[in-house]
């Protein structure tokens, strides 16, 4: 069986992959469209990691602040960013767990393992009607999470994004047989 071609973008084939999961385009595009996130919004990331997701929020947000505790992943994240010429990330070395203070974020965005005990120092990085969105990768993490969040928060929600590719033929189109379908459990919440 082939590998899913994720399509990834010019930007994002720059990028060297190893270590954590990376946050795919079709997750990312669901952030960034229910953030409302654009060239004017300040980010917050907890879990840089490869630094994929890094890449696709500052390649349209003015600035990326992110969190990565583990030194490998933060420095294949500066080289991955560094590829791509944008200057506007700053990477912190810090686990988000014993605390973060950024403040006016226009969006939080989490990847990582105990989500739910980011929520409160979330809350106070975001400006009103900011938004917290995480990136699960099992249900009862994510379930974990959205029970926090709703303590704190409005407009909590859970959803995943799926996507079917299709071979198209002059005779028989239809999906394929193989492919990339559930990634992660997405989270939601406004403050």
């Amino acid at each position: 069986m082939n590998k899913p071609d994720f399509h990834f973008s010019k930007l994002l084939k720059k990028l060297k992959r190893g270590g954590p999961a990376v946050t795919l385009p079709k997750d990312a595009g669901m952030v960034i469209a229910y953030s409302g996130i654009g060239k004017d919004s300040k980010v917050v990331e907890l879990g840089t990691g490869t630094g994929f997701m890094t890449v696709q929020l500052a390649n349209i947000s003015k600035e990326v602040k992110t969190y990565e505790k583990r030194n490998e992943f933060a420095e294949l994240a500066a080289d991955n960013i560094k590829k791509t010429g944008l200057k506007n990330v700053e990477i912190k070395e810090q686990d988000v767990l014993e605390g973060f203070d950024e403040k006016d974020a226009d969006l939080v965005f989490c990847d990582i393992a105990e989500a739910e005990k980011t929520v409160v120092n979330a809350y106070s990085a975001l400006k009103k009607d900011g938004c917290f969105a995480a990136h699960c990768l099992n249900i009862e993490q994510a379930k974990a999470l959205v029970l926090e969040l709703q303590k704190h928060f409005k407009d909590v929600f859970m959803t995943e994004c799926i996507v079917r590719e299709y071979d198209v033929r002059d005779f028989g189109t239809r999906p394929k047989h193989f492919g990339l379908m559930h990634t992660a459990y997405l989270v939601f919440a406004r403050k």
